[in-house]
């Protein structure tokens, strides 16, 4: 395209890449910060249809 260089390009391109990191990082957090209410429901399901 007219106008764009190089370096606006690689800008785009660094700072979609920052986005995803940054929202890797959230999903990452909230699994750890969910995984204890996931194990307490697994060990209920697995009480209930076990015992």
């Amino acid at each position: 395209m007219e106008g764009q260089t190089a370096a606006s390009d690689g800008d785009k391109e660094q700072e979609t890449a920052e986005q995803r990191r940054e929202q890797r990082r959230l999903i990452r957090q909230l699994l750890i910060d969910w995984s204890p209410v996931a194990a307490g429901v697994a060990n209920l399901v697995i009480q209930h249809f076990f015992s």
